[in-house]
Formats: structure tokens, sequence, C-alpha cells
């Protein structure tokens, strides 16, 4: 059988050092090493010993390891044989050789010392300056950049807009010269303080932390900050959210709302009408499109103007719709699918402005699909901002005391669906897009009954009935055992 070869760790080095937690060893490098037999467990029993392996400067940090080639190679034998030499007194025929290649290791040092005494060594900071690329160019508007343009490449334009418009805010507050030794806890307080005191929500200045929490974590992998995000952001609300739950409208206001939009009409007390036709027909074009992101599942803006006529829907003859959020879709496929029912009140907004249904045609007539991701991000920040003035002047002319954004077509969905008392929760959670059971198995079984569909979608412009109650109430007793029944009314009766 043939002589297994057991490479240690410590004679394959010629040389090495270590400083504030950085080991570095001159060695060879043996990762791609040609095996030429195995023993019967599949280990590498043999390998070829006629090979020429690179000879490398191996960094350790924290057990993650980078592996700078200088540009020599010797066999394995070779290099045993050198190292062999290095620990001898012995004046060896290769001592010149071996103290040419001791110099890489001398003159990475400095280097390497400087990072770590600085607090701002990382393995790739050192690769970059061992290739000779330059870093003193870097600033943190530069990783911004970089950062911006990769989500572009990304195909995630939305993101990369929001990461522009942060910088645009960061460099609104703190200006251009701004340079990674002044970012650290006292920095980061002093900007949340600076956003609360101009008047930001608590909301959006939590999302501009958690932006720059981003950019400051690559500039720390890079080497750049000395630190943690987790000291430096902590008790700076980068991760507090203002609560949305007052964000919603009730039933009987969505009923009226769906009521004004049906009649079509906007006439002051004498008759006499508000709008010229044009702008009478956008606010209530605008108004069908709350509605209907409302009694679809609580779609948003963006997957409403997506929306597409796919298979789904000329598979259920028209009474279903599907999408997957565009928000989520990249990090899950499948808990991203929503498939809503086409109710009445839905099918009276397509009927009224969308296009005529045709395989893979957008819905609504209003985002064209060949505008590039950049452009569509436009388009729906135009209507958000539509949709918010239509709705405001509809809030007035019924006197409603919220002027609700599109937003709230969401928030309301789960709320009053929750509210009614008659819908599973498993139902809304699956509805709005937040299934999350990732099963093979459930690729495969089809989606509710569209019947429990429109029996469950029917609560977003009705209040639960009396009669509803008692028939839910005998629904749950039917799918009790006598045992449970019988100490369901134990309990009562107490």
């Amino acid at each position: 059988m043939p002589k297994k070869i057991f490479m240690s760790t410590d004679s394959a080095d010629l040389a090495n050092f270590s400083y504030k937690g950085v080991y570095v060893s001159l060695t060879i490098d043996t990762r791609k090493w040609t095996v030429t037999q195995r023993d019967e467990a599949g280990r590498p029993a043999e390998h070829d010993q006629t090979q020429e392996l690179p000879i490398v400067l191996r960094v350790t940090k924290e057990s993650k390891r980078l592996y700078l080639p200088i540009g020599e190679k010797y066999t394995w034998n070779n290099w045993l044989e050198m190292c062999k030499h290095e620990q001898s007194t012995r004046v060896r025929a290769d001592s010149e050789k071996r103290a040419n290649l001791k110099q890489h290791l001398a003159k990475i040092k400095p280097t390497i010392c400087e990072m770590a005494d600085a607090g701002t060594f990382s393995l790739v900071r050192l690769k970059n300056v061992y290739n000779g690329v330059a870093d003193d160019n870097v600033t943190i508007y530069s990783i911004w950049d970089e950062y911006i343009q990769k989500k572009k490449d990304d195909g995630k334009a939305g993101t990369a807009r929001v990461g522009r418009d942060i910088r645009n805010r960061f460099i609104k507050d703190n200006g251009m010269d701004v340079v990674f030794a002044d970012i650290d806890h006292s920095f980061i307080q002093k900007w949340a303080t600076k956003m609360k005191k101009a008047g930001l929500s608590t909301t959006y200045t939590g999302i501009v932390l958690r932006s720059f929490r981003t950019i400051v974590n690559i500039a720390i992998n890079k080497g750049f900050i000395k630190g943690t995000t987790k000291e430096m952001f902590k008790d700076s609300g980068y991760n507090k959210k203002a609560s949305r739950k007052h964000e919603f409208l009730d039933v009987p206001t969505m009923r009226q709302l769906y009521e004004f939009w049906e009649k079509d009409e906007a006439t002051d007390e004498n008759g006499n009408e508000l709008y010229i036709p044009r702008d009478k027909h956008a606010l209530f074009r605008d108004l069908g499109l709350f509605l209907f992101m409302y009694l679809g599942d609580g779609q948003n803006l963006a997957d409403t103007l997506r929306l597409e006529y796919d298979g789904w829907y000329f598979a259920t003859h028209g009474k279903q719709l599907r999408f997957y959020r565009h928000k989520t879709k990249e990090r899950n496929e499948d808990a991203s699918e929503v498939i809503f029912p086409v109710t009445p009140e839905i099918k009276k907004i397509l009927d009224k402005y969308a296009n005529e249904p045709k395989l893979g045609q957008r819905v609504f007539p209003i985002m064209s699909q060949l505008l590039t991701p950049e452009k569509e991000i436009w388009v729906i920040q135009r209507y958000n901002k539509y949709i918010r003035k239509h709705m405001g002047k509809v809030a007035e002319h019924l006197g409603m005391e919220q002027r609700p954004s599109p937003t709230w077509a969401r928030h309301s969905f789960a709320t009053n669906l929750n509210n009614s008392g008659r819908v599973p929760y498993k139902y809304i959670s699956d509805s709005m897009g937040h299934s999350s059971n990732g099963d093979i198995t459930s690729n495969y079984i089809g989606t509710y009954p569209l019947e429990k569909m429109l029996e469950y979608n029917a609560y977003l412009l009705k209040d639960p009935k009396p009669e509803d109650k008692k028939a839910a109430l005998l629904e749950l007793l039917k799918g009790m055992s006598a045992e449970e029944r019988a100490a369901l009314m134990a309990e009562a009766s107490k």
C-alpha cells in the first residue's frame, strides 16, 4: 500500500511571525496538490511528488486565511528540505535562496503591524495593498458609490435609489469631508440628533441609519474603520420604527369610499361639478387604484402597476389574479406569491380602467413594460404622489379626518380582516405574501378555494352580522368532540 504523506503546518513553514492576533507564515500552498492515490475511505494517500506548488505568505486572522503568492514554486520534497535546513545551524548551499525568500515576509511585516496598530487590519485590505491597489483615495463616499452601483448592476434599482437618496442626506447633514476616523459612536449620535431636530420622523431616521450601517459594515470589513457597528449604533434609534397601527381605514370608511367611487360624482351642495372632466377622471382613477390595492389582498403600488395577466388568470377563467411581491421575490420566490380573487368590486374597477386581458400584458395601462428599472421607480413614485394628492381631496370632500396614502391600503386589509374575527390569521398572512413554509410539498398544493377567498374578502366591505357569529360558533362546535364540547359548556357556566 502506498505510504501516506502527512503534512505538518510547522514543518512546511520556512519562517513565520505573529502580531496582535495576525499570524503570517512563509509556506507552500498545497490546496491544489494533485492526488495520485486514495485510501479505502477516499482520503488522499499519495500526491504527485514532481508537481511544483506555489510558495505563499499565508495570513491568518480569527480562523480566516489569505494566501499571497510570492512568485516562486517548489516541489513538496524540495520545500521540506529547505525548511529542515532553516532549522539547522550548519551552513547550507541554499542559504542565500532562503534569505531571499524570507525577505518577502520581512517586507510585509511593517504593513501588517501598521494596520494592526491602527485597528484597521483586514485580509481584504492587506490583499489590496499587496497587489498594488492603492486605498489612499478610498472614502466613505466612494464605498457608498460602489454599493449603489452594485445594486444597479444587480437590477435592484429601488435599493440603489434609496441608497443614493440617503447618501445625499448624509452629505447635506455632514458635508463631504468626513473621514473614516470620524465615524464612531459619538458621530452616529450627533447625526441622529441632527435629523431629529430637522423634524425627520423616527421611521425615516431609522431607515437612514440602517442604510448607513450597511456602508459602515463594508468599511469595517475592508479594514478602513475600527470597531463594530453594534457598539457604534448603540442607542442611536437605527432599529426603531414609529408605530403605523393607526394608519388604516375601517370597514365603514372603506365602504363609503367604494360607494363614492361607484357613484362617480363629485359635486358641491348645489349640485355643481367640482372638477373638469380630465381632473375628475384622474381623481376617480386613483381612488379606484387605492381600492384595488385594498381589495386585492393589500398590494403595494409597485405590485399593482406591475401586475400582469398571467397563466393563472386564464386558468381560473379570470376569477383570480396572481403576482410575486417585487419587494421580497428575490429573497424567497415561494414566500412572495400572492393569489387573490377577482371580487365583483374588483371586476368593476378592472372593467373601467384595465387593459383588455392578454397573456403577459400588464393589467393597468400606466407603466409600460419597456421601461428600465430606474424609470419604473420614477413612475411608481410619481403615481404615489398622485394618489396621495387625490385621496386628500376625496377625504376632504367626504369629511374624513384621515388623509390616507397608498400604504394605508395594505394596513387596512390586514387590520380589517383581523378585526372581523371571522378570518384565520394564516389566510391574512398568506394573502399578504408572508408565507414562509419553504417545503417542497407546498409547491404542489393549490391555493385557498375561490369560495373561501370570496367569503373572507367580503369582510373588507361588510361588518360581520350576528347570524355570521352564530354560524361561526356552530362551525366551531361541529369540529369538537363530545368531551371538548362538554368541557367548553362547563367552562361557560362558571
